[in-house]
């Protein structure tokens, strides 16, 4: 069971598949510039791609001979996969946080220079629940993060409860639906378990089997 990421948010002002697909691949990867392209693959509706940012990272080093520690500066190179789908108006990231999602949206609009604009978008994980117990096999609520919750005076901070039931977990999120930071579900695939972490973000952490991973993908992308 491999563990993946899929970040979606919605994207105005791209040109279509063919001229973004031209555009992303004909970057490349500039020796002097903060991004680069790994690799473009333009379908008829959809643009898959790598980009690369490379910051500069300081580390200390002992030097024996001097005695001493000196601080030296690295380049670290960090990978964004992505997907675009201009006519549908979405971008997905297959890595990482939601902050890949801006790094995308970065060098789309600062270094190839096109008006796009990326916003992030927010799901009800209560309605997102729903839709999941009714559209998949074997649907588990399995825990929850609430912030905001105290059962008695003595307690603070978020409150992370596990379910046996998951109507009762229903009951309970349905109660503080205003504090839900978190919800971990799972449900059967065509090849076994997917287990799901949901956020008030459409930013969605998975674990299935590889078979499984494009039934859960198509899955999640529904729940927007």
């Amino acid at each position: 069971m491999a563990s993946y990421k899929l970040n979606i948010a919605r994207i105005r002002g791209c040109p279509p598949a063919a001229e973004l697909g031209e555009a992303i691949e004909g970057y490349g990867l500039p020796e002097y510039e903060e991004y680069g392209v790994l690799d473009c693959t333009s379908g008829q509706s959809t643009v898959y791609g790598t980009i690369v940012r490379k910051t500069q990272q300081t580390i200390q080093r002992l030097n024996a001979e001097a005695g001493e520690v000196t601080d030296v500066a690295v380049e670290k190179a960090t990978v964004y996969p992505f997907g675009v789908n201009p006519a549908r108006e979405v971008l997905e990231t297959y890595a990482g946080s939601a902050g890949g999602i801006a790094q995308v949206a970065a060098f789309l609009a600062g270094h190839l220079a096109l008006p796009t604009i990326v916003e992030l978008i927010e799901i009800d994980v209560l309605t997102a629940i729903d839709k999941l117990a009714s559209r998949t096999e074997k649907f588990q609520l399995r825990s929850a993060r609430v912030s905001d919750y105290a059962h008695n005076s003595f307690m603070n901070g978020t409150y992370g409860p596990k379910f046996l039931d998951t109507e009762h977990g229903k009951d309970f999120l349905g109660e503080y639906a205003d504090y839900i930071k978190a919800a971990s579900v799972c449900f059967a695939g065509p090849s076994g378990r997917i287990n799901v972490a949901l956020t008030p973000a459409a930013c969605f952490s998975f674990s299935c089997s590889e078979d499984d991973h494009p039934t859960a993908q198509g899955v999640l992308r529904k729940l927007i």
